[in-house]
């Protein structure tokens, strides 16, 4: 099965990085929502934020109803890049090692575990999130 993995900050939407972070900046965003819908199979969030960061950026975004399952750092008690991580999240998500992922994310040295699974990865730079 083939499986949509997306980092959140700075991959799902793009703000500055060197301003200082405000959910008011967040806006819904249809033409990502219409990209998200359009992806077979099932699209899960996996972040270094916190759960309640992703929620509250994903019901800004309007996109939360596309994806199965958020889990974030809080969920699996670790952090990206740890390949734990990565394995914790594969338990959570019911993904096989036998499953495809593809994965989307905006730091390179985040997407190494991905890779070494044998996912797709897609390095996300800043403007570029019109990929999906």
């Amino acid at each position: 099965m083939l499986y949509w993995i997306f980092d959140l900050d700075y991959t799902l939407y793009d703000l500055d990085k060197k301003i200082e972070f405000n959910y008011n900046l967040l806006n819904p965003d249809q033409e990502l929502n219409n990209k998200l819908q359009r992806l077979p199979s099932k699209k899960f969030i996996f972040t270094n934020g916190t759960l309640w960061h992703a929620n509250k950026c994903l019901d800004k975004l309007s996109i939360k109803s596309n994806f199965e399952r958020i889990i974030a750092r809080d969920t699996i008690n670790c952090y990206k890049p740890s390949i734990v991580s990565y394995l914790k999240f594969m338990l959570l998500a019911d993904i096989n090692k036998k499953d495809n992922g593809v994965v989307f994310e905006d730091s390179l040295s985040n997407l190494l575990h991905a890779e070494q699974l044998g996912w797709i990865t897609v390095l996300i730079s800043p403007g570029k999130k019109n990929l999906i």
